[in-house]
């Protein structure tokens, strides 16, 4: 093969890798501080095709960490997705790029999402985590999953880190991980009419507070994501069920977790494709 510009990559894990890696079809739900990190990563990667999915446009405040995002882009209120599918089609012009401006919890998003192989979720909360925790295992898709964190107390930095699950149907899941809290998945997936007689009668929910998001660490756990992932394309290794990266010290943690015997999601959903009934979520 003539020089190209995955050359370095062929180096590390030959042509084969760099064509199964250029084979797979990519989901990314989710395209904000991390999902945008991911998009850019997988372009450079030479990851040829994206369903991208997220309803949101871009705000002046995620300027700070929203890759390929420019202020004009807050004038014209661009959505998440477009800067994406811009930034991936600067790179590598030849992507195919499926862009679904839509909540996950629609027709056009499940349909477009079941296609892929391997999903990247880069969700905030636990309703979208427990609806692509299903979606994944009912239609045997590896799932990535990724979250930030960072602690603030009395106004002082006390934490900040991340994690990476990689649920492969079958062997592993979010809920395995005890990544996924299910009631708060369950009162986030109310109907807006449950959900206001739930605080009529005193149940909370509590108030959504704006968390803090820096573009540093979204990048050390993106990458980290996407490193699991090549090892899963390429055959290097396998890849870990979960990473958890620890910024105030610096490290990361591989944790040693298995499938939970009695899981419904790695046992009853595994496969079930359409009798899973993942449509039920659509609003």
């Amino acid at each position: 093969m003539g020089k190209n510009r995955y050359d370095r990559q062929i180096l590390a894990f030959g042509e084969g890798g760099q064509e199964r890696i250029a084979a797979i079809r990519v989901g990314i739900v989710g395209l904000g501080g991390l999902g945008s990190h991911i998009a850019q990563g997988l372009a450079y990667l030479g990851v040829k095709e994206y369903i991208l999915v997220d309803d949101d446009r871009v705000e002046v405040t995620n300027l700070n960490r929203l890759v390929g995002a420019f202020p004009k882009d807050v004038d014209t209120g661009m959505f998440k997705v477009d800067v994406a599918e811009r930034m991936i089609k600067m790179i590598t012009p030849d992507s195919i790029v499926t862009s679904v401006m839509q909540n996950l919890r629609s027709q056009d998003a499940i349909d477009a999402l079941v296609t892929c192989p391997v999903i990247f979720g880069c969700v905030d909360h636990d309703a979208p985590r427990l609806i692509l925790m299903e979606l994944s295992a009912a239609y045997e898709i590896t799932l990535i999953d990724c979250a930030t964190e960072i602690i603030i107390e009395n106004g002082c930095l006390q934490e900040f880190g991340g994690r990476i699950v990689v649920a492969r149907p079958g062997d592993f899941c979010l809920d395995c991980a005890g990544q996924i809290n299910m009631e708060v998945a369950k009162e986030e997936l109310e109907t807006p009419r449950i959900r206001e007689l739930r605080k009529k009668h005193g149940y909370g929910l509590g108030e959504k507070v704006k968390a803090p998001a820096i573009i540093s660490l979204n990048g050390v756990v993106a990458n980290i994501a996407i490193t699991e992932f090549i090892c899963m394309a390429t055959g290097i290794r396998e890849p870990n069920r979960q990473l958890t990266y620890h910024g105030e010290r610096g490290i990361v943690n591989s944790r040693k977790d298995k499938r939970r015997d009695d899981c419904f999601t790695c046992g009853y959903l595994k496969g079930k494709e359409d009798a899973a009934n993942i449509k039920r979520y659509i609003v």
